[in-house]
């Protein structure tokens, strides 16, 4: 679980940055031409859980068709972990790993709060969780086993 030097995630593994918007496809717009970029888009219901309890919530993001290093657009939800950020400000950074309950347990262990976790069903173990660290920084950690479907080869 541990990363390079010690850490809970390892730095090898980041694999995008997100930044939550109020405009998906304006965002997709402006974004893509500027960044030279295309989009995938994704998104489903899923079950959110965050401080003011679980529900069902319909996400809807783009993620940039070239990497190494993905970009994330993410349609706002008001009231929940997918609130917009001041103007400029990435929102978080995402993280493959292993396992997400150690993962997120250490994480806590540490001092980065989980803020909220998200997965497909009641009852099924989360598919990501997002915990925001003393400095306010967003760090969301994605099951490994996501990768085929949030970046399908082409």
């Amino acid at each position: 679980m541990n990363g390079a030097n010690g850490g809970v995630v390892n730095h090898a593994d980041l694999f995008h940055t997100g930044i939550v918007v109020d405009d998906l496809a304006v965002a997709k717009e402006e974004l893509g031409a500027s960044l030279g970029v295309t989009w995938r888009d994704g998104g489903a219901e899923v079950r959110l859980t965050g401080a003011t309890g679980v529900r069902t919530v319909q996400t809807a993001y783009a993620l940039s068709t070239s990497g190494p290093h993905y970009v994330e657009l993410v349609q706002s939800i008001p009231g929940t972990v997918w609130s917009v950020t001041a103007p400029g400000h990435a929102h978080h950074l995402g993280y493959w790993v292993d396992d997400v309950p150690s993962a997120a347990a250490e994480l806590v262990r540490i001092g980065s709060e989980q803020v909220a976790s998200v997965a497909m069903k009641d009852g099924r173990p989360p598919m990501c969780t997002y915990h925001r660290s003393r400095s306010g920084l967003y760090v969301e950690i994605v099951d490994r086993r996501m990768r085929p479907v949030l970046l399908p080869d082409p």
